[in-house]
């Protein structure tokens, strides 16, 4: 024990911790065990619960349950070899997650000297009486850097290479969050960056690329304003290398190696600054995209620009119902008939254990015992898994343990994600979708460490695998440390597979996942497209139960980004929250996503809860209502069915509905049903945080964001968002969301980055830009602070974007394509639109919200008045005055005028507003005559109507 150092020892009484705790749990188990027996048959889930309770009350900590539900797991395992049974595993859980700090002490250190670097560069351009193109070049890099973000070194590379091209560069009008608010501008600069294993192909080229949508800071736009007539080229300009070297050394900031420039300490510590920008909105998941350690992809630049703009047939070939159940519009149709016949015993969750306790024998004897294994087994992926076992143990070059390896990467995973599959009547897409759901599940991938996780002194624990608790201390082999490795369990997939083909005839499947490589379809369903398509199927000549079902199919998609299996096998049980519940008419449904026959999930217990009551929209909530009830008065098991209802529409029908529509409407497209999916995860990460850009890119309106953000996040909000997202798509941590679904990440953090208030000397801006005092000032009177000399830049930008980027904004506003099928829009937006001289525009919204506080009573009114006030668009403090005055028109708390019963009143009311709102537009002078009349004292001004 003398030589064993002090940190083996400390290993060593952690393990004996651990192992503490579990024995414990197994005790405490045990007792029970001995009071209430679970032979078969017995009400498992019963005994699960109460065990469950019984550990929750004596571990009380997250690690101590945690190991003490292992502890649970090692006793069934026990149990059932002991007794000769196969009682169902349970789950051990994970612990919740949280990002990961990136603070320390060399953190606080360097990034404190990057910081200060600041104000000598801006001394050095004080000093300056002229700026070269060189010089130019050299500050637009740095300001990327220091306050874009950019720390990514291949990004900042492609940044580089921009200069020397086109220079396209495009603006988005974000709309004004209130009154009193201008409209913002944004600059996009959409980059392309190579990348050998992560991206999306392009042209059906091999090669992978990730596009970054890049929002330069303010300071980097008065660069780009200076840059804007210059020509540039390779041989004038100095290299890259060299520029962030130059940059490193006049600013004393170490940087060692001139071809390793990510390794200097500006790139690894500048985001110490920008992270850290007054008024800046960017957060610790965003921070780590735009450094570069979580990888994300945004659009490609040709669908960037064209989103929400595509061209849309006006003569569509018009919808027929059977073309929708046309096996030969897609493939070849996937029989579901079979499906219901297989059987699908519990031993076979754990027929991965029994396995690998069996390639602890001999290898005669192994055989011998998978034979036997396989003959009994009648489900086909549990026999294609054994017979590929058995040609590995054919192959007397392999040892054992490594075969046991080889099925404990992959074979847990093809079980569960293949439980009750017709795997015969399987395509490639379906082979497909299960191998990348499998990849996707390695956490630690070989790429990198998922990055927002939380860091615990169980985490070796976990990841060490439920099987290799007797190996804790000694050192991992070469296996071990690639088994988890997205490259090993690739290779395990096209072994395995390629033992399908030659045995079971399965179909070519294209591995893209070789070497590394992530390919990522990124797709985004513009709402323009998503009206088009619904007007489509509500002008078709479908009947009328056909037209909601297609709807709802539809929107479904489009809101909720659910699998097409699991939109399938949604049953009328799993929805909940709907009907008479204690005596009271509740119609707030919302899905429970449960394993079934037709819908695969990543275990048989994983299940997530969708909240279709907040995600769609009134007119889309309704037909689901209906369609609900409809079902359920006709008891069929299902709810996307017909005839008896026991099985569901088939899956052809579901991407034939898809395709046709898209195929008839839009002239060229690569749109598949998960597209759906990316769609809905990118909206809903601009939706949840809050931005404008929700606005412009998706049809969600303040309100419904408000809805939104409370039913996902309720009241974790900051904390939980990117956690709450993952949770919504069925991911397990963010990382495989920001990986292969958000497409927006990249342009959010743009957006939060714009926020920060940055300023500049105004001899600095005269200089750089060439803009005078009187320019500065015309553009917002704010904008220079006389006192510190300083230029606000947030106050030119729109200016400066105007000068440098597209005249044309990206995003079209989309309320014109959206209220082109949504009739019951066009008043509002009619009187947002329309100029005014009178009449506030906000009068609907003034009118909703006191016909909502009349419905309160008095006393409870002021309590609720900002709650109310938020969901109808109306600041607290207009909303505060709106009600004071209203509050004198009567005495007995009617807040508008009428009769006892009001209606005929409030009926005159509307219609004399909406007739003085068209004569102020229409004709404007009578309308002054009007209220001059001596009914007024004097002119009642704007707030009086509001």
């Amino acid at each position: 024990m003398d030589n064993i150092s002090v940190h083996k020892l400390r290993q060593l009484n952690r393990e004996e911790s651990k192992k503490s705790v579990k024995r414990d749990a197994k005790a405490l188990i045990k007792e029970y065990i001995n009071q209430n027996p679970m032979q078969p048959p017995c009400e498992l889930q019963h005994h699960y619960e109460a065990i469950n309770q019984l550990l929750e009350e004596k571990f009380d900590t997250a690690q101590n349950f945690q190991l003490a539900r292992r502890g649970f797991l090692e006793f069934v395992r026990d149990y059932n070899k002991a007794h000769q049974i196969y009682l169902n595993e349970p789950v051990v859980p994970i612990l919740a997650t949280r990002e990961r700090l990136t603070i320390n002490y060399d953190w606080f250190v360097n990034g404190r000297a990057v910081a200060d670097s600041s104000v000598t560069m801006i001394e050095v351009w004080q000093r300056k009486r002229r700026f070269s193109v060189n010089d130019l070049v050299e500050g637009f890099l740095y300001c990327s850097i220091m306050y874009g973000g950019i720390n990514d070194i291949e990004v900042l590379r492609a940044l580089y290479d921009w200069l020397f091209g086109e220079r396209c560069m495009y603006k988005i009008n974000m709309p004004a969050t209130d009154e009193k608010s201008r409209v913002e501008y944004l600059a996009i600069i959409p980059l392309r960056v190579r990348d050998d294993n992560y991206g999306t192909t392009l042209d059906d080229s091999e090669s992978l690329h990730r596009f970054v949508d890049y929002v330069p800071d303010d300071m980097s736009l008065c660069f780009l304003y200076a840059l804007k007539d210059k020509e540039l080229n390779t041989a004038k300009i100095k290299p890259f290398n060299t520029i962030i070297n130059d940059i490193s050394k006049t600013l004393k900031l170490t940087n060692k190696d001139i071809d390793r420039p990510q390794h200097s300490l500006l790139i690894k510590y500048a985001n110490y600054q920008w992270r850290q920008l007054e008024s800046s909105l960017i957060d610790g998941a965003l921070s780590v995209v735009k450094q570069g350690d979580i990888k994300t992809t945004g659009l490609s630049t040709d669908k960037l620009i064209h989103y929400n703009r595509e061209l849309i047939n006006q003569n569509p070939e018009p919808l027929g119902w059977f073309e929708l159940f046309d096996a030969s519009y897609q493939s070849s149709i996937k029989s579901n008939s079979q499906s219901s016949t297989i059987n699908y015993p519990s031993f076979s969750k754990n027929l991965i254990k029994e396995l690998q306790d069996t390639l602890k024998l001999t290898r005669n004897t192994a055989i011998s015992t998978i034979t036997i294994l396989k003959t009994d087994a009648s489900q086909p992926n549990a026999q294609r898994l054994l017979s590929w076992v058995l040609s590995l143990l054919d192959d007397h070059s392999l040892r054992l343990n490594t075969i046991s390896k080889y099925i404990g990467c992959i074979g847990r995973d093809w079980l569960m994600l293949t439980m009750d599959e017709d795997i015969d009547q399987w395509e490639g897409s379906d082979f497909e979708e299960v191998y990348e759901q499998v990849i996707q599940s390695k956490v630690k991938d070989g790429r990198r460490v998922s990055v927002l996780s939380k860091l615990s002194e169980f985490d070796d624990d976990i990841s060490s695998g439920i099987d290799n608790d007797n190996n804790a201390g000694q050192q991992l082999s070469y296996l071990d440390r690639l088994k988890d490795s997205q490259k090993f369990t690739y290779g395990r997939l096209k072994a395995f597979h390629d033992h399908q083909r030659m045995h079971f005839d399965a179909p070519y499947v294209y591995f893209p996942w070789g070497s590394n490589r992530q390919v990522v379809k990124a797709n985004m369903i513009s709402p323009r497209v998503y009206h088009a398509m619904k007007e489509y199927v509500q002008l078709s000549e479908l009947e009328v139960d056909q037209k909601r079902l297609c709807l709802i199919v539809l929107t479904l998609a489009y809101r909720t980004g659910m699998r097409i299996n699991e939109i399938i096998g949604i049953k009328v049980k799993d929805i909940t929250d709907i009907g008479v519940i204690n005596g009271q008419v509740i119609e707030v449904p919302k899905i429970i996503l449960k394993p079934n026959r037709y819908r695969r999930l990543k275990s048989s217990s994983a299940k997530r809860v969708i909240p279709i009551d907040s995600l769609f929209k009134d007119d889309e909530l309704k037909p689901f209502i209906a369609l609900y009830y409809q079902q359920k008065r006709l008891k069929r098991r299902y709810l996307f069915s017909q005839g008896s209802g026991d099985q569901p529409l088939p899956s052809v029908f579901f991407s034939n509905m898809m395709k046709i529509i898209w195929d008839r409407l839009l002239i060229t497209h690569d749109f598949t049903f998960h597209s759906f999916r990316h769609t809905a995860i990118s909206q809903l990460a601009l939706v949840l945080s809050g931005s404008p850009l929700a606005q412009v890119m998706t049809d969600y309106d303040t309100a419904h964001s408000d809805a939104i953000v409370k039913a996902l996040l309720a009241n974790n909000k900051e904390k939980g968002m990117w956690f709450g997202l993952a949770s919504l798509a069925g991911h397990l941590t963010p990382d495989t969301t920001f990986e292969h679904y958000i497409h927006t990440a990249h342009l959010l953090a743009g957006w939060q980055m714009s926020q920060a208030k940055i300023s500049m000397p105004i001899t600095v801006f005269e200089m750089l830009t060439g803009i005078g005092y009187q320019t500065i000032n015309r553009q917002d009177g704010m904008a220079y602070d006389a006192i510190t000399k300083q230029v606000c830049l947030n106050k030119v930008r729109g200016y400066l974007i105007g000068k440098v980027a597209s005249k044309e904004s990206l995003f079209i506003d989309n309320s014109t394509s959206v209220n082109a099928t949504c009739p019951q829009n066009i008043k509002n937006d009619a009187v947002d639109t329309q100029p005014s001289i009178f009449i506030h525009p906000k009068m609907y919204d003034v009118i909703a919200l006191l016909e909502e506080l009349q419905t309160l009573n008095i006393n409870k009114r002021a309590g609720h008045l900002a709650e109310v006030a938020l969901r109808h668009g109306i600041t607290v403090n207009n909303a505060r005055q709106i009600y004071d005055r209203a509050s004198q028109f009567s005495a007995n708390g009617k807040l508008l005028l009428g009769a006892t019963t009001g209606h005929k009143n409030q009926e005159i009311l509307v219609k004399a507003f909406d007739r003085a709102y068209q004569m102020s537009i229409d004709d404007p002078v009578r309308l002054e005559s009007f209220v001059e009349t001596p009914t007024f004292t004097k002119p009642p001004d704007k707030s009086y109507y509001s």
